[in-house]
């Protein structure tokens, strides 16, 4: 059912059933006032449901600060000790010294990151810039090793402030691309074990074999920012639709009130001149039908507005002090009368 449907449904009634008694209008007028207090309520629902999906989303992607580093730092030791990389490794001496400057190079950023708890940015906005800074800085390590060129971008985490939006995304994109260059370019013998069409876990595990813990850095981070990206888009559709329902609904009350605004002025100049008919009935009856023909409703409200409301005879007035009697010839001039004035009134 449209929209144009729906509003039709709450603010009009049966044209070929004629109201009879005054408390049937009455009826008309509380049904116009539900409609309207309806349409709040959709909008308020809306808004509280949009509240609760963001509490939902906070409570179980944001962690503690406490617990979140607490976590952190046991998965990256426990990820370090199945790759031999902590202190008690048999390898040569000069090669664990330089990957423990590096793991503690990763460990600093992570855990400057996992305490900027007042970067203003909601949870999978969080955790989406985390992603991008840890991938940031195992491809400077990368670049400083070999000395190649670091790529440039203009995305900060600021634009991810107060919402993530596609076009971030793209800046992101891009600049991971331009990465990958530096990526090739830096290990090519070992990316050719990696198949081109690698899933999430096949990156993953590619990544687990490497010895080179910045490489493993930055291509864990890159799997993880793909993940997160992800999870903002939806987030970001999800918005948008409440949104643009919101906005409808705001179009369709804004509408209904300027009807309602029309039909007031409506009545209230027909009711100055006094005319013998049930203004009230002759108004709401038109805007019924002229909801769904307009053009011609308005022709007949002209030229014969009896159709939408009778003519009262004893409203008007005998000639001649009551000598003369009322005729149906009277109030085929009055229906002309009223006819001719809607015509000409603009509102």
């Amino acid at each position: 059912m449209s929209d144009e449907n729906t509003l039709d449904a709450f603010i009009t009634t049966n044209t070929g059933q004629e109201p009879q008694k005054q408390t049937e209008e009455k009826k008309e007028v509380r049904l116009e006032d539900e409609f309207a207090k309806l349409l709040n309520d959709f909008i308020q629902q809306d808004q509280e449901q949009e509240k609760k999906l963001q509490a939902t989303l906070v409570a179980d992607q944001t962690p503690t600060p406490q617990k979140q580093n607490k976590a952190e730092a046991e998965g990256l030791e426990n990820f370090l000790q199945n790759l031999n990389l902590n202190e008690n490794s048999t390898t040569s001496a000069n090669q664990p010294q330089a990957q423990t400057q590096a793991t503690q190079s990763a460990v600093s950023a992570v855990t400057a990151n996992q305490t900027a708890d007042n970067d203003g940015l909601k949870a999978e906005e969080h955790e989406l810039a985390r992603a991008v800074s840890n991938f940031q800085d195992g491809i400077y390590a990368l670049a400083d090793k070999k000395n190649l060129k670091m790529p440039t971008t203009d995305y900060n985490s600021k634009m991810l402030s107060p919402n993530y939006k596609p076009s971030v995304g793209k800046k992101i994109a891009q600049y991971m691309l331009e990465c990958w260059d530096l990526i090739n370019h830096y290990d090519p013998e070992s990316l050719k074990k990696l198949p081109k069409d690698a899933g999430d876990e096949e990156y993953l595990t590619f990544a687990e074999s490497l010895n080179d813990t910045d490489l493993q850095l930055a291509i864990i981070s890159y799997i993880e920012i793909l993940i997160n990206m992800e999870i903002c888009e939806v987030s970001y559709a999800q918005k948008k639709e409440i949104a643009q329902k919101n906005r409808i609904k705001r179009e369709l009350y804004e509408e209904y009130m300027e009807l309602q605004q029309r039909k007031t002025l409506f009545i209230k100049k027909l009711k100055e001149k006094k005319f013998p008919i049930d203004v009230d009935k002759l108004i709401g009856n038109y805007f019924r039908v002229a909801a769904k023909d307009a053009e011609g409703s308005f022709k007949a409200l002209t030229k014969n507005p009896a159709m939408f409301s009778p003519i009262e005879f004893d409203k008007i007035r005998p000639k001649f002090f009551g000598l003369i009697k009322v005729t149906p010839e009277d109030g085929i001039k009055a229906n002309q009368k009223i006819g001719n004035f809607i015509k000409k009134l603009k509102v």
